[in-house]
């Protein structure tokens, strides 16, 4: 009996042994085998619009797809009131060190802003038709928490348009299209951007 249980603990001695011999030798402990890198998503919208819930309900839907299978994804509603406690109302005009303020001492990786900024609306009419024409326009910055840099500063701005013979087209479907192509552009530069 004394024999089989130190025979035992000999082999689970083994057994750990080598598990972390194969954890060391991945650069890895067991721990953080599978630890994602954290992003604080900061989103103002600004638009103004009756139908702001499906503007936020489509810029969500898209945060989601863009980062949640890659990265551990955390509110940023906090860091954009300590920014407004601090004097600074207009996040988009914010300098990094600024943002690197109130995210100081936070476990995070990167932190994103992004605004919606009111929609740009051109009528369009002819002898035979109306049209619309609606510009988005978001300001984003991406900045690596770690290494205090940014990993992009800039402003994406994409217009749709609409037309028709009766003249029945709303602000609302041209601006989805508008806010649709603005994601779409800035999906392709985050993806190239982001580690």
């Amino acid at each position: 009996m004394k024999k089989r249980f130190l025979c035992t603990l000999l082999i689970v001695f083994c057994w750990t042994s080598l598990m972390g011999v194969a954890f060391a030798a991945a650069g890895a402990a067991p721990s953080q085998a599978g630890a994602r890198k954290k992003i604080a998503i900061m989103f103002v919208n600004n638009a103004k619009t009756t139908y702001d819930g499906e503007l936020n309900n489509a810029i969500g839907r898209n945060f989601d797809e863009l980062f949640a299978a890659k990265y551990e994804m955390k509110p940023g509603g906090k860091y954009i009131e300590l920014l407004n406690k601090a004097g600074i109302v207009d996040v988009a005009a914010a300098e990094r060190a600024d943002i690197m303020a109130v995210v100081k001492g936070v476990d995070l990786d990167y932190i994103l802003y992004a605004e919606l900024q009111p929609f740009l609306r051109k009528e369009k009419m002819t002898a035979f038709t109306y049209g619309i024409e609606m510009t988005a326009i978001m300001p984003i910055k991406i900045i690596d928490v770690k290494q205090n840099v940014y990993i992009y500063n800039g402003k994406f701005t994409e217009i749709a348009k609409d037309s028709s013979a009766v003249g029945g087209i709303g602000n609302k479907s041209v601006a989805l299209k508008a806010l649709r192509h603005t994601l779409e552009k800035m999906n392709v530069v985050v993806t190239e951007r982001m580690p």
